[in-house]
């Protein structure tokens, strides 16, 4: 019988982050191992007008995803690409983000998780031609040219990158079946 996850809950809301107006793209990463049964694997937030306020900049957008898998390789990881819309409707780049979901055998917990953004600096040769031109001429923040490198652990640490804010994810786990994997918890 395989292991089944499913992924409910939100993203929450934004902390730390030097702009407003912000819009988040997020995605549920698997290995080729896992079988995604419903739900949406990604999507996109509302562009949140104005600033933080005390819990940070909220979005509530909804999370439901439900994946199988017969291995355990390649657990899920939440990805997340942060961008910012000025007054104009021009969206403009401000960070990427990865975080692993936790692992558990069997049952149900509720998690909040915090994933760290960043953004990369100035070392060109992560950068495509197009984003160092428009760097050059337009001002705006350098992007990957392989946006992969965001949740595929090799080459990643030869990155120049700076912080840029947390994305927080609010979800519920339900897992089963995973004890014939000899999964004990991370």
């Amino acid at each position: 019988m395989p292991g089944e996850l499913h992924i409910i809950g939100q993203l929450s809301h934004a902390r730390g982050f030097e702009k407003d107006n912000l819009f988040v793209l997020w995605e549920i990463v698997t290995g080729t191992h896992w079988e995604h049964i419903e739900g949406a694997e990604e999507g996109q937030t509302h562009v949140l007008s104005g600033g933080e306020d005390e819990t940070g900049a909220v979005f509530a957008h909804p999370i439901d995803v439900h994946f199988r898998t017969q291995n355990i390789q390649g657990w899920p990881k939440l990805v997340v690409h942060v961008w910012h819309q000025d007054g104009y409707g021009r969206k403009d780049f401000v960070g990427y983000g990865m975080a692993f979901l936790p692992c558990f055998t069997t049952g149900f917990s509720n998690e909040e998780i915090e994933v760290q953004t960043w953004t990369p600096t100035d070392d060109y040769s992560s950068l495509s031609c197009l984003s160092r031109l428009r760097q050059a001429l337009l001002g705006g923040t350098p992007q990957l040219r392989d946006v992969d490198l965001v949740h595929r652990m090799e080459n990643r640490f030869t990155l120049s990158s700076r912080p840029a804010g947390q994305i927080y994810f609010n979800l519920s786990l339900i897992s089963q079946h995973f004890d014939r994997f000899a999964v004990t918890g991370v």
